[in-house]
């Protein structure tokens, strides 16, 4: 899958964070299919918030996995697209405060950050974050968390100190791509050996990291930008069609199953 990735190459040693999660002035967000209103993030700023914590707590997992496998390069990488992420959030909270500021309406948001500790919550609680008060908050609490992911992509930069001149950055959006074909083809498994919950969660985390591709990850501000090709788009929705499929399947046959087991408990 022809991805545009951050390579760095001819590096020694791994500098600040903030250089390397900011663009230069000028460079541009990721191209967009305008032809295409479904695959553009949610209008609502609420929603789209929603959405970006969603994807940064799925993504954050995938962290946590190459960093227990040894690969802190990769870990690097992928840490490098959660600051973009919630860095977009942020950039949100802000134009909703200048907004309201204005006198703009704009509704009312709470905002639960996630503690100092480092853990993997599933995407209701990502979505639970978000509850009523003003949004004075939410940037508050959103500030803290880009600064907590920050602090951490700093501690990678530190493990990792001088790598080989010869050494690339590995492709993150790759690594985020062929991690959802993993969890699809695991899914799978785990449904043919009627572990249909477990398919089902399975079939769901992939389904939200290629939809974290197709819609989010296009307009995120990245240095180089990230562009999918029109194949790309047609590839990434036939996958996400199949899986739904597939989890529609599992979930109707857990059902199923659950309705015979209280037929034969009468």
């Amino acid at each position: 899958m022809p991805i545009i990735g951050a390579v760095i190459s001819n590096t020694r040693d791994i500098g600040s964070l903030e250089s390397r999660s900011t663009p230069p002035s000028g460079t541009s967000q990721g191209s967009i299919d305008m032809g295409d209103a479904l695959e553009q993030p949610s209008t609502n700023p609420l929603t789209r918030i929603g959405s970006l914590q969603e994807c940064a707590c799925a993504i954050t997992e995938l962290v946590n996995e190459r960093l227990e496998a040894g690969k802190h390069l990769e870990a690097f990488s992928v840490q490098l697209v959660i600051l973009a992420v919630w860095k977009q959030a942020l950039h949100i909270c802000h134009a909703q405060a200048a907004s309201a500021l204005e006198g703009s309406p704009s509704p009312d948001v709470r905002y639960r950050g996630s503690s100092n500790k480092r853990h993997n919550p599933n995407a209701r609680e990502c979505r639970r974050g978000i509850e009523s008060r003003g949004p004075a908050v939410l940037c508050s609490q959103i500030e803290r968390d880009f600064l907590q992911e920050v602090c951490h992509a700093e501690e990678l930069a530190r493990d990792l100190g001088r790598i080989d001149e010869t050494s690339e950055m590995p492709d993150a959006m790759e690594i985020i791509f062929q991690s959802a074909l993993a969890l699809g083809r695991h899914g799978g498994v785990e449904e043919l050996m009627d572990n249909m919950e477990s398919a089902a969660a399975l079939y769901t985390k992939a389904v939200r990291l290629l939809s974290f591709l197709l819609i989010e990850a296009p307009s995120l501000i990245l240095n180089p930008p990230f562009s999918l090709t029109s194949s790309d788009r047609i590839r990434l929705r036939t996958y996400i069609e199949i899986l739904n499929n597939r989890q529609g399947q599992s979930r109707s046959h857990r059902m199923a199953m659950l309705k015979c087991d209280d037929q034969q408990s009468f």
